[in-house]
């Protein structure tokens, strides 16, 4: 009697990547100076999640990604509706 090995399934590397992205630029965007860096990085974890969709396999990791992307995205939208209204209340009170 012979038996084979399962058939491993292709791997997306698109949602790999789009994951990882997801993930690092989570942690970057809490770093004042290098939160630039993190939107950058979740813009391109974006972009390349949804890219990522339309391949049959690694569907979950590019659902993980847009996930991740769009958190830090909003973490950093939420940090320059913050940034602008302090600027703005500054400038209010300065006259």
């Amino acid at each position: 009697m012979t038996q084979t090995a399962p058939q491993q399934q292709p791997t997306n590397g698109l949602a790999i990547a789009s994951l990882v992205l997801g993930i690092v630029s989570i942690l970057f965007v809490w770093i004042p100076v290098v939160g630039i860096l993190g939107t950058l990085m979740a813009i391109i974890g974006l972009v390349l999640g949804i890219l990522a969709l339309r391949q049959p396999t690694g569907r979950g990791l590019a659902i993980g990604g847009l996930v991740c992307a769009g958190v830090s995205l909003l973490i950093t939208a939420i940090y320059v509706f913050g940034f602008i209204a302090i600027l703005g209340a500054a400038a209010a009170s300065a006259r």
